[in-house]
């Protein structure tokens, strides 16, 4: 196996969106918000929003996804919680409380939160009354922001699992199947929430994926843009220098139109003063990365 764990951390701008919304009060449809240190506030989308989204992808992968059972009086709603038959009982986990079965999730996410304050922007519209002059009214809160999206993969516990006594350890190639599944769906992220009338892509822009065998977060909130879409490099160095003892690998992909300071980010390695750790660096195209990762010949659980 390349490593037992995998961090992804990508930046993605959304336009003119209310992609996961809050609730309504009154005629406002509201998003979700949390309070930064300054007391801005930052829309964020949570991270069971993002899982949904992705399931989504994997069904039209062809997957087939765990059914999901009533609610019981004795239990919650659940799924079959059948990690070795359904991808998404695998990598997403699952609690049935009848059962006593619960399996943590390998996959965890924070959704996504925006990097810039929310600056109260609305949307106003008007549902028509065909037959007089009692139209309805209504508001929507939206955002133009640029994301950012964390992901911890825990790939050693990735199809294995031991449900009653029970032993679960999917084949190498299926696991193999099911991790290259859920990174195609994060490089072709959407989201299908609410985008009937607030249509916006979220797919990666800029995205960091770190290799190591302890599971720790690398890159975590030092992945920034500012205002003039300018990385910032020494967050990104000090992450990297800081674990330069525990890191396998890693990869950089960027969008050349994304990003205004591409000279600086393919320029990084110059900055990390351990030889040994700026070979374990690949920066290149997010297309080319892409292409890489998903490649038959990039193998994360099959040895060769």
């Amino acid at each position: 196996m390349r490593a037992n764990f995998m961090e992804i951390v990508f930046l993605t701008k959304a336009e003119k969106t209310n992609v996961n919304a809050s609730g309504v009060e009154g005629n406002i449809t509201s998003l979700k918000k949390t309070t930064e240190i300054d007391d801005t506030q930052r829309v964020f989308i949570s991270g069971a929003s993002v899982k949904y989204s992705i399931k989504e992808y994997l069904k039209e992968l062809g997957f087939t996804l765990s059914p999901v059972k009533s609610k019981r009086e004795e239990a919650q709603i659940t799924t079959e919680c059948d990690p070795e038959k359904y991808i998404d009982d695998d990598l997403f986990g699952y609690m049935d409380t009848a059962g006593e079965k619960k399996r943590v999730a390998p996959v965890k996410t924070n959704g996504m939160i925006s990097l810039f304050p929310y600056k109260n922007d609305m949307n106003r519209g008007v549902r028509f009354d065909p037959t007089g002059m009692n139209h309805s009214l209504y508001d929507i809160e939206i955002v133009t922001t640029v994301f950012r999206s964390n992901w911890a993969i825990e790939l050693d516990r990735v199809g294995k699992e031991t449900v009653k006594g029970k032993e679960i350890n999917v084949p190498d190639n299926e696991k193999e199947k099911r991790i290259k599944a859920l990174i195609e769906g994060i490089f072709n992220f959407w989201s299908r929430v609410k985008q009937s009338n607030y249509l916006t892509t979220l797919s990666p822009q800029l995205i960091t994926m770190v290799f190591r065998d302890d599971k720790t977060l690398t890159i975590g909130d030092k992945l920034i843009i500012d205002q003039n879409y300018r990385v910032n490099i020494d967050a990104l160095v000090d992450a990297i220098r800081y674990h330069a003892n525990r890191i396998k690998e890693i990869y950089i992909g960027y969008s050349p139109s994304f990003i205004s300071n591409v000279d600086e980010l393919t320029t990084i390695t110059n900055r990390i003063d351990v030889e040994e750790l700026r070979n374990k660096i690949t920066i290149m195209n997010i297309a080319d990365l892409k292409n890489r990762i998903l490649d038959n010949n990039f193998n994360i659980f099959i040895t060769k």
